[in-house]
């Protein structure tokens, strides 16, 4: 088995088992009326590809999968089934030579479905095999550290035959991560990329990790935009936004366009938070420094959603930092804090009212204009502002704010 690095919340080969009703939801995506064979790499317990033989009876179905204890009752009857509408494969599916296992080249793959892992598998040789084939080998910052996702992708890419269809969930790193924007980039002018549907937390079983559902072609179409939709908790589909390549290729998730959009058509006299501040830092100490330090250091556990946009007394936090250690960034009257990370980082924003301490590397430091200092606290912790910070946010888990992003907050000025 190879070594890996999971997520929390996931199996030892870092599986979130797709819920049966966002199953269906994918397979409901597809305008394909009688697809003949179809391809489910990473099966797993089999939601994806039995949503799809449900839809499509009479469909060959090929799963494949590391595991050879994963069963796949949706399907057929067994592992060993020889069932002619059915054939299982207990192989990686990362392997380079898969096609040929499969016989792809006598049998072409006309749809795929596919959940992969959320991990980072330990790299492989025959990794830059399968991303070259895909048209990705020049498009990663660090080859050697990447996302299963998008290894995942590659392969049912290679693997399909032209003008295939591949309905793929990807977690929020490749849809948002400034390091993947010239993946975003390539997807996009390499293949047809149909709709990308950003899904709510929730949607896999014992996780709130952030995931997107991406709908594409094998095939090369030009397209001037990207269709991009959010799906609800309630399962209700949004309408689509209409974005262009361009701005596709910076992030393809729903919110982070809808609020972009939002704020250039707003007629309010805006401006941006790093025009209003002085400085912007994130806090100096780490966990480990934390714990072996002298002195109270404020962490992101000590700001409660509660206080969200209140001005608070921090004196109890005050120590002899500001002699003793003039090195370590500290928080002082008249700043504002929030969380850099966390799933509910947009409900940790805060003012300080009294006090001059140490803060941990988990928190910004926002030191504003006196004159608009009321104004900037009050729309961070509005829910317009709360939702801005929630949508520029990125992450599957336990999202991060990006100072590249904090710093264009929009602030409307009277």
């Amino acid at each position: 088995m190879p070594t890996i690095t999971t997520n929390s919340g996931s199996d030892i080969l870092g599986r979130y088992y797709t819920r049966s009703e966002i199953s269906s939801f994918l397979v409901e995506q597809f305008d394909i009326t009688s697809p003949v064979r179809l391809l489910d790499l990473g099966a797993g317990s089999g939601s994806l590809s039995g949503a799809a033989k449900t839809r499509w009876p009479e469909i060959k179905v090929l799963t494949v999968d590391i595991d050879p204890e994963v069963e796949l009752p949706n399907i057929s009857a067994g592992r060993t089934s020889v069932d002619v509408f059915h054939e299982h494969f207990v192989i990686d599916a990362l392997c380079e030579d898969l096609s040929t296992v499969l016989d792809c080249a006598n049998a072409p793959i006309d749809v795929a479905v596919c959940n992969p892992p959320f991990i980072t598998p330990k790299w492989r040789n025959e990794f830059t095999a399968i991303l070259e084939d895909a048209g990705f080998n020049d498009c990663l910052p660090f080859p050697s550290d990447v996302d299963a996702g998008l290894l995942f992708l590659a392969q049912n890419l290679r693997l399909m035959s032209e003008g295939a269809t591949l309905g793929i969930i990807l977690p929020d790193s490749l849809i948002t991560a400034k390091k993947y924007k010239k993946f975003r980039s390539v997807l996009i002018n390499s293949y047809a990329v149909t709709k990308v549907i950003q899904l709510p937390r929730g949607s896999f079983h014992h996780t709130d990790a952030l995931a997107s559902i991406v709908i594409l072609q094998k095939t090369k179409k030009h397209q001037d935009d990207v269709r991009i939709y959010c799906l609800a908790r309630d399962k209700t589909l949004s309408e689509p936004l209409f974005i262009d390549v361009l701005h596709a290729s910076e992030r393809l998730d729903y919110a982070f366009h809808f609020e972009r959009i939002k704020a250039a058509i707003t007629t309010c006299k805006t401006t941006y938070l790093r025009e209003l501040a002085s400085d912007i830092k994130r806090g100096s100490l780490s966990s480990s420094q934390m714990k072996n330090a002298n002195f109270p250091v404020l962490h992101i556990t000590d700001i409660k959603e509660k206080d969200i946009g209140k001005w608070l007394d921090f004196s109890a936090y005050s120590a002899k930092t500001s002699h003793d250690y003039p090195f370590y960034v500290k928080a002082q009257p008249g700043d504002i804090l929030i969380s850099r990370i966390g799933r509910n980082l947009d409900s940790k924003i805060v003012g300080v009212k009294a006090g001059t301490f140490a803060v941990s590397d988990c928190i910004y430091v926002i030191k504003c204009l006196p004159h608009v200092r009321e104004h900037v606290l009050a729309q961070m912790a509005s829910r317009e502002g709360r939702d801005w910070i929630s949508a520029h946010a990125y992450g599957v888990a336990a999202k991060q704010l990006a100072k590249k992003e904090l710093v264009t907050f929009p602030v409307t000025l009277d």
